[in-house]
């Protein structure tokens, strides 16, 4: 039986009448029972309550609350530009990681010529694992590679960075991770965690803050840009909400505004959509784009099951950026394909694991281990979530398959490791 789950419960704190009536603005209906719920998420003033029911009327913080770190992405980004020097954006294989390297590239792309002075590098889920490699970096630098961007990745890579720059690679990090316990030897570091706690771009996903550097630079080279940066949008809200980052502040208002942008595509017809591949993805998920369920269990899940399975997510971004309808159909089709393959992988894991779990003494085990040579390492990390959910305890599943013989392991503990569960992958 899973342990009891503790609760702590806020103590009640009953708003003022003047905020009962603001909010019946808004809610006629229910104003007391809003007002009470709003209040108790310490939305208080009259500002702060318009612009939370309103996205029109909330003012985003400027992408220069970064500070220093910020502005010295900023110029390095432009001194490239006046090089003609080459730019490497490197992401990440989940969700959040695909959305970001395709904000990055688009919009990086206004400034820098896609394919010949700016490229993007997707580590293999299965052979590379998260963040920076040696590797990856090699590679890179037979490309000429000057700077390399990461985005949702790359805090706490102290190693890797310096090797680039050993090669004479400026590294500039976009991230939301852990910290490192010292600055490490980058160009700049973007990461909302320097930020206090309350800021309102402390919650940003990587996808959000790539989306921060792009607003910087359109902001110091204005006029360069052709398309406005605000069409990124629908791609920083499927980020933002697959990630499951909390919602407030300049995350809420920035999935606000892409999921405007996403439910106009299935009013348009293939060819006259910016972004096919998203789409037809919506239409593959029989979604409509209007909430944000639509990504945490449509969107989210299909781009997250391609590495998953596949390893390689690499033609993700190009799913998402291409405006070649057909090629995008096709892109679509894959990845469908790949998160059936994921959901029956998931299916048949969870069983053999269910089967295993009947032969322990859980009142006497206070961690689950367990492995199997031929569970597929891509399912692990969901299945071992699910796992710790259901029993209450923190979940190890070890696989062989597909490793060269070493293994290869994803952990969960309650709740999974810095806000990285995927749980929109427990639906379609």
């Amino acid at each position: 039986m899973p342990e009891q789950q503790q609760w702590t419960i806020a103590p009640i704190e009953h708003p003022p009448e003047w905020f009962v009536q603001a909010v019946r603005d808004y809610a006629p209906d229910s104003g007391q029972n809003a007002a009470q719920l709003l209040w108790q998420r310490g939305i208080r003033d009259r500002q702060h309550l318009a612009g939370f029911v309103n996205p029109n009327l909330y003012q985003p913080a400027s992408p220069f609350e970064f500070g220093q770190e910020m502005h010295l992405a900023v110029e390095r980004l432009r001194v490239a530009r006046d090089r003609q020097e080459i730019v490497a954006i490197w992401g990440d294989f989940d969700a959040d990681g695909i959305t970001a390297t395709s904000v990055l590239w688009d919009g990086l792309g206004e400034f820098f010529a896609q394919n010949s002075q700016l490229f993007y590098y997707i580590p293999n889920r299965l052979t590379e694992s998260h963040g920076l490699n040696c590797q990856g970096i090699d590679k890179l630098v037979k490309q000429g590679c000057h700077i390399i961007v990461t985005c949702d990745t790359g805090s706490t890579n102290i190693d890797e960075i310096n090797y680039a720059n050993l090669l004479g690679i400026d590294v500039i990090v976009t991230d939301h991770h852990t910290l490192p316990p010292e600055r490490p030897l980058v160009t700049a570091i973007i990461n909302p965690r320097y930020l206090p706690v309350d800021h309102q771009l402390f919650h940003l996903s990587g996808v959000a803050v790539a989306y921060k550097l792009v607003e910087a630079l359109d902001q110091t080279l204005p006029h360069i840009a052709q398309q406005p940066v605000e069409d990124l949008l629908d791609l920083v809200a499927i980020g933002l909400i697959a990630d499951l980052v909390q919602l407030s502040g300049d995350c809420r208002y920035l999935a606000q505004r892409g999921i405007e942008k996403l439910q106009q595509y299935l009013k348009q017809p293939p060819e006259q959509r910016r972004r096919p591949g998203v789409g037809r993805l919506l239409e593959l998920c029989r979604k409509n784009g209007d909430r944000p369920t639509d990504i945490s269990f449509g969107l989210g899940p299909r781009i997250n099951a391609v590495s998953r399975i596949q390893g390689d997510a690499s033609f993700c971004v190009e799913l998402l950026t291409s405006r070649d309808v057909q090629r995008c159909n096709q892109l679509a089709e894959d990845t469908e394909l790949a998160n059936a393959r994921r959901k029956s992988l998931q299916k048949d894991v969870s069983y053999q694991v269910t089967q295993k779990l009947k032969q322990l003494d859980l009142s006497t085990t206070s961690v689950i281990v367990l492995e199997d040579a031929q569970w597929s390492v891509g399912v692990l990390g969901l299945v071992a979530g699910q796992v710790a959910q259901e029993t209450g305890r923190p979940t190890v599943l070890l696989s062989t398959e597909g490793i060269d013989g070493q293994g290869d392991k994803e952990t969960r503990g309650q709740g999974g490791i810095d806000g990285q569960g995927e749980q929109g992958d427990k639906g379609e």
